[in-house]
Formats: structure tokens, sequence, C-alpha cells
């Protein structure tokens, strides 16, 4: 009976500890849980900051389109596309560009825009949306945030000039608008990398065929933009994008890579003419 009390005391000493030691743990997990998720919280309201004044800068070099059927329908579209595989933290934002260039950008934060000039070349909606998606993968992927190396490698925006973004000092100001003048000229001049083109070309053709576009049509607008460029009719998209053979034939390869040739979908023609008014 002795020897049975000293192991009952035994168990439950070490029931007790792993117990304590369990609580603890928990308690660790939750407390790191909440401070994750608090710095994803700054850091995504620092990425929507950041962004905000970028877009600004654009719309100083291009004013918006002032006509409200184009813009809602652009603005429908982009939204019905990121309420299903845009970033859930973010409100996403869509505009046009009242200019003649053919171009689209992607701005940090959820803003994206596309030009008049761009919306001309479009026979469809599929095609639309395939540009509006690569657009949204350059948000999703954070294609800029990267690229001016404002996350650290846990991928939280809390590591070297991004922590400027979260202080109202008026070094921190200086700092910032510098960086805003620096994502200006890469998305005017610059433009991201080849890999980071053709990963937002890939990721808007598996959007497209998630949501039941004709995938086919967004290839197809790669290969209009052609003509375009060679005439000189694009310049600043020649200058920020890498070359439309390169990107037709990368896309064109994934297709065949992953026997995606064979899959049709919506292309809703006859309301995208309607809308933007293109004969």
């Amino acid at each position: 009976m002795a020897h049975f009390s000293k192991y009952l005391c035994l168990y439950i000493f070490i029931f007790s500890f792993v117990f304590a030691v369990s609580g603890q743990a928990q308690e660790f997990r939750l407390r790191a849980h909440h401070i994750f998720w608090k710095n994803q919280e700054a850091g995504t309201q620092r990425e929507i900051d950041f962004g905000r004044g970028v877009s600004a800068k654009i719309l100083g070099k291009y004013p918006l389109l002032r006509d409200e059927r184009k813009v809602h329908y652009i603005s429908q579209i982009g939204t019905g596309i990121s309420a299903q595989l845009g970033r859930p933290e973010l409100r996403y934002y869509f505009g046009i560009l009242d200019t003649d260039e053919i171009n689209a950008f992607a701005v940090p934060g959820g803003y994206i825009f596309v030009t008049m000039g761009a919306l001309k070349l479009m026979r469809n909606e599929a095609q639309l949306a395939g540009v509006l998606a690569h657009e949204l993968s350059h948000i999703g992927q954070k294609h800029i945030v990267r690229k001016l190396k404002l996350q650290s490698t846990d991928r939280s925006l809390t590591s070297g000039i991004a922590q400027v973004l979260g202080s109202s000092t008026l070094a921190a100001k200086i700092a910032l608008e510098r960086l805003n003048d620096i994502a200006f000229k890469m998305l005017m001049e610059e433009g991201l990398s080849k890999e980071d083109e053709a990963d937002a070309d890939q990721k808007a053709l598996e959007m497209l065929i998630t949501l039941g576009y004709d995938p086919q049509s967004y290839l197809n607008y790669l290969q209009s933009l052609k003509p375009h460029l060679a005439q000189g009719g694009a310049e600043v998209l020649s200058k920020t994008h890498p070359t439309i053979e390169f990107r037709y034939q990368s896309l064109s390869e994934f297709i065949h890579r992953h026997k995606l040739d064979k899959i049709q979908g919506k292309k809703n023609e006859k309301r995208f003419k309607k809308i933007m008014a293109i004969p």
C-alpha cells in the first residue's frame, strides 16, 4: 500500500508538472500568435500608407478618367477577382488613367491602375480580367515591397528602412518621401524583373481559369501588344516590362507544360464592348 501511495504521489507530481508546462506553452503560443497578428496588421497598414503616397505621384502624372460607367465596370471586375483571390487584409482600389499610353500599374497596399490606351486594345472582358489579375498578383506577391527590401526574412514590414513607415518624425517623413520617389521611378522607368512579370502572368492565368474566364484571351492580348511596341506606340510599356516576346513565350510554355491548351471559358465580349464603347 505504501508503494502504491508512493507511485500515486509521483504520478500526481508528473501530471501536475506536465499540465503546468503545457499551460505555459499554450499561453506562450497564444501570446506569440497575438504578437504575430499585431505585427502583420501594423505591416499591412504601413504598406497601405506607402502605396497611397506612390498612387498620389501616379495621379500627379496622369489624370483619372471621369467616366463613371467605365470606372464602375473596371472596379466591379477587379473587386470580383480580389474578393476571391486577393489578399483578404487589403481593400483594393481600381482606376482608369486617361492617357493613350499602354500600361497598367500595381501599387503596394491594393491600388491598381490601367490606362485607357491599354483598354482600347482589349477585345473582351477576359482580357481585362487577365490584366487586372496580373496586377493583383504583383500586390499579392509583394513584388515591389520585396524589390525595395521593405521586408525582413520573416516577411514582415519591420526591418531596415521599413521602420520609418511607422514613425512620424521629420526624418521618417523625408525617408518615406524618398522611398515613394524610388517606387514611382521603378513603376515609370525601371519596371520589375523578368521573373516577377512571368510569375504575375502565370498567376493571372491561374486566376482566370479559377474564375471561369477564357485563359487564351489573355495570351491573345499579350500578342496584340507586339505590333504597337514595334511601331513605338507603347514606349512606356517597353521600358517598364520585359519584352512581350519573352512574356508570350514564357506563358505559352507554361500553358503547354501544364496541359492548359484545351481549357475554354467566358469572354463576355458584348458586355465589354458595350460598356467600353469599343467598336
